[in-house]
């Protein structure tokens, strides 16, 4: 492997791994903001709006790691 594909494993590896350390814990929180809370019933509703929270974190975190790895 030369050093460019070894940098895009690790480029990769660390956006799946920040990805899963970040994505669970906000799930539950979400999960518990939504229907302990909010006492929100409906599935679809909680579903779309964990999805869109995450969609957001995730857009972020992604952003930061490639700006990190094309310095």
């Amino acid at each position: 492997m030369n050093h460019k594909v070894r940098q895009r494993h690790k480029e990769t590896l660390t956006t799946v791994g920040t990805g899963l350390i970040v994505n669970y814990p906000l799930n539950l929180l979400g999960l518990y903001i939504c229907i302990d809370l909010l006492e929100w019933t409906d599935s679809f509703t909680i579903g779309t709006t964990i999805t869109a929270w995450m969609t957001v974190v995730a857009y972020t975190r992604v952003f930061i790691i490639r700006s990190y790895y094309d310095k």
